[in-house]
């Protein structure tokens, strides 16, 4: 399995990554800190699943997902501290498939 990490906290990512190592030893984790950079691994790799925080350095995660939904239909899940119920509606409803707010649990 391939997951994209899209967030510009590196000790997020990192927790992330451990999660997935955790779970799924063998796969592959691709990081980008900014919305253009995770836009272009996106195209470039094709992972299998894409994790995207809402707030990014150059443009927020809700442009990144409808971004990503107009060339690929990869699996979005928006991980974010916005907790408030319009944010959680608008990522869903721009194409994320799941919306999870931090802090979160690995287990």
């Amino acid at each position: 399995m391939k997951v994209l990490i899209i967030d510009d906290a590196p000790d997020v990512a990192e927790v992330v990554t451990l999660c997935f190592d955790m779970r799924w030893p063998n796969s592959t984790i691709l990081t980008a800190e900014s919305g253009s950079d995770g836009i272009r691994l996106a195209k470039s790799d094709q992972p299998d699943l894409v994790v995207l925080d809402v707030v990014l350095p150059d443009m927020d995660g809700f442009q990144v997902c409808r971004n990503l939904r107009s060339f690929s239909d990869v699996p979005i899940l928006m991980l974010s501290v916005r907790n408030d119920d319009k944010d959680i509606v608008k990522g869903l409803e721009w194409g994320a498939d799941d919306y999870i707010t931090k802090p979160f649990s690995h287990l």
